[in-house]
């Protein structure tokens, strides 16, 4: 059977506002949109027709029919036009747009709509606070910039479930009202009418449902989920968010690898842009040796150095107390930062205090020496390999931290960033990749004397690991892996356990009895008791994917509705309270 693809023509349209070239002349033509600008030259009224494919001019002629109605057409009105596409004169052509050689004459203008006046204009630099743009959202997917973005995420969408059939994978959906599970984040509730007392939880991710899909032999598994988080704001997360979620039987850590970078391939040639492969990889310890981070923007060389061997015999009383303690000296060089004010010391050193760290050490070079406030407390010989560690040019700083590993890795990752943030540096790529491999599998609980998941508790030591677990559980590796792209935490994934004795153990380390792990988790161990494959995946994040694409600083400008960062949709006013009557159907009473 063959299958006719319907053009975008229509009872109110024979073509689009952005379709109409030279080709077209002498056609007689009907388009319908927005009225985008409204310019009256020597009595001739001009209109930029607008609809979300482009913008087409409009020509009415004084003493044509259709003059009176264009003049009453005001910004935003969404207007039917007929009439002849006819060539621009040669020098009014306009080769910015894909319609600029042409224009119609109008010989029929109908008003679909009036518009009351706009409560902000739609120019892309019209200076609207977010606020108002969510508010009025409805109208700030109007603008050009903002209808890209959305039309971009809606075809690469397509990109990957394309990609990812070609691979045999099944998108599967998985259910929105579950059960409350320990995943890292407080869980979103839903009261049960039916059951009193009883809540719904809605997913922080599909994780239980994917590891039992496995477990059901379908193999290769996707979906472009949607996910809920009761966290912080900020610009990068949403209380509810998509990620291309996957999993697959009968892999390893690199096998998923090379699934998610054939994707990511996909997805940036579509936008023009070629990505090779394979990508660079760190294990967990390395990264945060050298970066401070396990998110690090690999677009710049920027390291830090560990000078522990340097100060290992140091008078100075901020670096022998931190070696004695079993701690590290660590810096890390800024180029060209020799410029920076004493305040500005003083505004950097506030930036690591404020992550724990308990001062930061600094050291101008200028006129081929060191200057700073603790030079008295360093030698000839330590000033001179400090130098050849870090390659220290004129004009350049470079900052000390001395405390824990645990402390002075992240003090200085912050660092890090906010020296690429001052000062600048050429970035070395435009996408940088990195796969973060090998994480700790478990960290102690702040709030109880048990162990905790860093990532989540399905995740598998490393194999060779599972000893530790009897004796050293905060030194258990992991085979859980993120993927990092230009310092932002794109996926994060794991290879799972497939044994139900595994995972019981890790739960008990976490201080959970064989009860407790049957009511929370009952669905999984069950699954694993009973032919369970070897089976890992991935989460990527696909708002961050997008908006890295698009360049925008905030997912909110890559969402049609997102919410503000107190959890507000200004358009609809949720959330919002609920009457006496639905109170009273789902057995809740509101309590001060």
């Amino acid at each position: 059977m063959t299958t006719t693809i319907p053009s975008k023509s229509t009872a109110l349209r024979t073509h689009t506002c952005g379709e109409l070239n030279a080709s077209h002349a002498g056609q007689t033509v009907t388009l319908s949109g927005w009225t985008d600008v409204k310019r009256n030259h020597g009595g001739v009224l001009f209109i930029n027709l607008r609809d979300l494919y482009g913008v087409t001019q409009v020509v009415a002629n004084p003493g044509s029919p259709v003059f009176k109605t264009a003049e009453e057409a005001k910004s935003e009105y969404v207007l039917r036009v007929t009439g002849k596409v006819s060539l621009r004169p040669g020098a009014n052509a306009n080769k910015n747009m894909p319609t600029g050689e042409i224009e119609i004459e109008a010989s029929e203008i109908t008003i679909l709509n009036a518009s009351q006046p706009l409560p902000f204009e739609l120019g892309e630099h019209a200076g609207v606070s977010e606020e108002t743009r969510l508010k009025y959202r409805f109208l700030d997917l109007r603008r050009p910039r903002m209808a890209k973005n959305m039309v971009l995420r809606s075809r690469l969408s397509q990109v990957v479930r394309n990609y990812l059939y070609g691979l045999d994978f099944n998108e599967i959906e998985t259910p929105l009202l579950t059960r409350s599970t320990p995943e890292g984040a407080r869980d979103f509730v839903v009261p049960s009418r039916n059951n009193p007392g009883e809540f719904y939880a809605l997913p922080q991710s599909p994780q239980q449902f994917k590891q039992v899909l496995m477990m059901s032999g379908m193999d290769r598994y996707f979906q472009l989920a949607r996910n809920f988080r009761d966290e912080e704001l900020r610009s990068d997360r949403q209380p509810e968010h998509t990620q291309i979620d996957l999993e697959m039987s009968f892999v390893d850590e690199q096998d998923i690898a090379r699934v998610v970078e054939g994707m990511m391939k996909a997805v940036f040639a579509y936008i023009g842009e070629e990505i090779s492969g394979p990508f660079p990889e760190m294990e967990y310890s390395d990264v945060m040796l050298k970066y401070g981070s396990d998110k690090p923007d690999l677009r710049y060389s920027l390291e830090i150095k560990d000078c522990s061997e340097i100060f290992k015999a140091s008078g100075f009383k901020v670096f022998s107390e931190a070696l004695a303690g079993s701690g590290v000296v660590r810096a890390i060089k800024g180029e060209k930062a020799a410029v920076f004010s004493r305040k500005d010391m003083d505004n950097l050193t506030d930036l690591v205090k404020a992550r724990g760290a308990k001062g930061l050490v600094w050291l101008r070079f200028k006129d081929g020496k060191f200057e700073s406030p603790t030079l008295k407390f360093m030698t000839e010989p330590e000033l001179a390999a400090l130098k050849d560690l870090l390659a220290v040019a004129e004009g350049d700083a470079v900052f000390i931290a001395a405390d824990k590993a645990a402390v002075a890795a992240p003090c200085l990752g912050a660092l890090r960033t906010e020296l690429i943030s001052r000062l600048k540096p050429a970035q070395e790529k435009k996408r940088a990749f990195l796969w973060v491999r090998h994480f700790p599998l478990l960290e102690k609980d702040p709030e109880s004397p048990n162990w905790t998941f860093t990532h989540n508790p399905f995740t598998a030591p490393l194999p060779g690991e599972e000893g530790k677990l009897d004796t050293d559980p905060g030194n258990v590796l992991s085979c859980q892996y993120d993927l990092v792209l230009n310092g932002v935490e794109l996926g994060s994934g794991s290879v799972r356990n497939h044994s139900r004795a595994m995972q019981e153990k890790i739960f008990g380390l976490m201080g959970y009895d064989k009860e407790q792990v049957q009511r929370r988790f009952g669905m999984i161990v069950n699954s694993l008791d009973l032919g369970a494959p070897p089976h890992g995946g991935i989460g990527i994040g696909y708002d961050r994917l997008i908006g890295l694409i698009c360049g925008t600083d905030s997912i909110r400008d890559v969402i049609a509705f997102p919410k503000t960062t107190s959890g507000a949709c200004l358009m609809s006013d949720a959330p919002s309270v609920i009457d006496d009557k639905q109170l009273k159907e789902l057995h809740l009473k509101i309590t001060d």
